[in-house]
């Protein structure tokens, strides 16, 4: 421990910063490459500069910087690229009113987004919203009118 404390303190930055990068491989966080990354740039700057508060202002600052472009690249994930989540009718929901859908293994009250269709129980339909504790949703195959229920097709 001794022979590391009298190491100069460019070397200390690049231990540092080598260990957070080795860290950051394991568990990716941006933050923690952000500060292995500005910890080794601190490390060459270290060569011209000796007090140490100013290297650690340095370090502070590149760390903070890096971290923000960092944050910056990763990619988020995009609401439109996923598939639209299905449910399945345990309870009918008519026309302008409110059923029973069995979603994500728990049974949620629902209702159609288009006011004049019914959705009869154990058919599949897409949760394309929630208000509170209602979910939105669309017969996958296309549901039955108001007008449909008036006048049965032959």
């Amino acid at each position: 421990m001794q022979w590391l404390l009298n190491q100069p303190a460019e070397v200390l930055w690049l231990l540092v910063g080598l260990g957070c990068l080795g860290v950051s491989l394991v568990a990716f966080e941006p933050t923690i490459a952000a500060i292995g990354i500005a910890a080794l740039i601190t490390a060459i700057a270290a060569m011209t500069v000796q007090p140490v508060p100013l290297q650690v202002m340095i370090w502070a600052v590149l760390s903070i910087a890096l971290a923000l472009v960092l944050r910056g690249l990763v990619p988020k994930e995009s609401q439109e690229l996923r598939p639209p989540e299905e449910a399945e009718v345990s309870v009918a929901i008519p026309p302008g009113g409110e059923g029973e859908v069995t979603y994500e293994g728990s049974y949620w009250t629902a209702r159609c987004q288009i006011s004049d269709v019914a959705i009869a129980a154990g058919q599949t339909v897409h949760v394309v919203g929630r208000q509170g504790n209602t979910l939105i949703v669309l017969p996958v195959g296309g549901g039955q009118t108001a007008a449909d229920e008036i006048q049965p097709r032959p």
